[in-house]
Formats: C-alpha cells, sequence, structure tokens
C-alpha cells in the first residue's frame, strides 16, 4: 500500500506527536518504521500513524507497533507497523493548499479578443498557494474562465513545466495604482512523476509550517 512513502508521524492517543520516522516497505509488503531510539511508546499497542505517500497523499491508519530492534550506532531503532485500518486520507479532490508567494513567468497563448498579447518570455506572475491539483495564480494578464496557461517551478533538483486550466477568476488588486487579476486553475495533462516530487514538496512544506506553530 505505501510502496512510494518515506516519512510517517506516530501520534499518541491524546494527538501529540511521538515521533517522525522514515518508512520502508519489505518484498512481502510488511511496513517498517525507524524511530528515534529515545522515542518512548508501549510495544504491542495500537496507535495512529500518518504516512505521508506521494501519490496516496496523507493517509491516517491505527497501526499496531512491535518491539524495536537496536540499528547500528545506537541512535536509531526499527519496528514493524501493522496496519490494521484506514482512519482517513486527503485525496487530490482535497489536497491541502500551502501558502507559498513566489514568482513564476507564466504563458499563455494568444486568443482572439485578448486585450494583451503575453510576450515569449512570459508575464510576471505569483503563486500565492498551491496544492497537488491545482494553483492560485495572481498577475497583471487578464484571461478568461477556460484559458490554459503553463509556468516552470521548481520544487526540488529538478524544474517542472506544469500545465494548468482557469476554472476561476477575480479582481486580486493590492492597490487602486496597479491591477491585478486572481486565477484559480487546476492543473492538467501532468505527469505521474511530477505529481510525486509535487506532493513530496507539498508535504515538506506543510511539515515546516507545522514544525514553525
Amino acid at each position: 500500500m505505501f510502496e512510494k512513502c518515506k516519512k510517517a508521524d506516530i501520534i499518541e492517543k491524546t494527538g501529540a506527536l511521538i515521533c517522525q520516522s522514515r518508512v520502508s516497505v519489505s518484498r512481502t509488503g510488511d511496513v517498517l518504521l525507524v524511530i528515534p531510539r529515545a522515542a518512548t511508546y508501549k510495544a504491542n499497542s495500537n496507535y495512529r500513524v500518518v504516512f505521508y505517500d506521494p501519490v496516496l497523499g496523507r493517509v491516517t491508519c491505527r497501526c499496531r507497533l512491535s518491539a524495536s530492534l537496536p540499528l547500528p550506532g545506537g541512535e536509531l531503532c526499527s519496528l514493524r507497523c501493522e496496519v490494521l485500518e484506514q482512519l482517513a486520507q486527503d485525496q487530490r479532490r482535497q489536497d491541502v493548499k500551502i501558502p507559498l508567494g513566489v514568482n513564476v513567468m507564466l504563458h499563455a497563448l494568444y486568443q482572439p479578443g485578448d486585450t494583451v498579447r503575453a510576450p515569449e518570455s512570459g508575464v510576471p506572475a505569483t503563486i500565492v498557494n498551491i496544492s497537488a491539483g491545482g494553483v492560485y495564480l495572481r498577475t497583471s494578464l487578464l484571461m478568461a474562465k477556460g484559458r490554459r496557461v503553463w509556468f516552470d517551478f521548481q520544487p526540488g533538483e529538478e524544474k517542472l513545466t506544469l500545465s494548468a486550466q482557469v476554472l476561476r477568476a477575480e479582481n486580486a488588486s493590492l492597490s487602486q495604482n496597479q491591477i491585478l487579476y486572481g486565477y484559480g486553475c487546476k492543473f492538467i495533462n501532468m505527469l505521474s512523476k511530477h505529481e510525486t516530487m509535487l506532493r513530496s514538496f507539498i508535504f515538506q512544506q506543510q511539515r515546516q509550517q507545522r514544525n514553525q506553530e
């Protein structure tokens, strides 16, 4: 189930975070967690585990955790995680949005009726927030609902070209002297590899924001 998952949070019954863990799946399908040796939990008891899977999304399960086995080095240990029940999943239509504020160059093909022709280099735009399923952009370019756009985005080492379709448009001017438009868009024609990279980036950002809180 979690073949591509690399991270998970172990949650106490009170809702408190016990620790963060690394996830690996054996050839037989067993889920193994690597946790700090200093983490305190009761062996062979049930806990909530939140898996951060780049394909499935954020999946919360009720799991039974085995006794831990110390790993070489002394700081980490491993344990078997038996998934008993899936409690919740942030599905694609419920993707978590994270605020971003990253500037990109937005591209759109010229269409009859356009009041402004976008240059080949693109028009400056700001990613206000982003999820694995879509993005909210703010730009000076006036576009109608249904318009297709694309922009380059670099969530990690590799730069991605993301294509999207405008679902809604609104006035997003920050001042009277500068007219800006806000566009809620859904991603289209996204490669599964790119979706995995984008989900991983979003989960990392969400975790960082939660730790800062």
